[in-house]
């Protein structure tokens, strides 16, 4: 008996090696469209930029979060914080809108910044412990 979850699931995609390459992308997309991937990014795309620099507790929040890495002198925070913020503004201009295909030249250009943030973040929270 199959288990129908574990046959969705990502790791199913993963795992069989024998398959050829457009079926495990088509199963990636489905995958991602399962879990709503447009809707997130339709909420990303919503979000009025302007709106919230007038907010006087965003503003608020902001000030008090970089006093307190001054006065800890908690530069990783930073860091996580400001890669949460870059990873957000990649989401808004990479992914599709509601309704569009999910293609590969979409995907790579977000791939890539990641990647890029990962990286930097592995240097400074790991590489350079110090």
């Amino acid at each position: 008996m199959k288990n129908p979850i574990r046959e969705n699931s990502l790791i199913s995609v993963c795992a069989h090696g024998d398959e050829n390459m457009n079926d495990m992308w088509s199963k990636l997309l489905g995958f991602l469209k399962e879990y709503n991937m447009t809707k997130a990014g339709e909420a990303l795309r919503n979000v009025d930029c302007s709106q919230l620099l007038r907010e006087p507790l965003f503003w608020l929040a902001v000030i008090a979060f970089l006093g307190w890495v001054l006065w800890k002198k908690a530069l990783r925070s930073l860091l996580v914080v400001c890669s949460l913020v870059l990873f957000v503004i990649l989401l808004h201009y990479t992914l599709p809108p509601a309704g569009e295909d999910f293609t590969l030249q979409k995907l790579l250009p977000f791939a890539g910044g990641c990647l890029g943030l990962l990286a930097v973040n592995i240097y400074f929270l790991i590489i350079r412990n110090g």
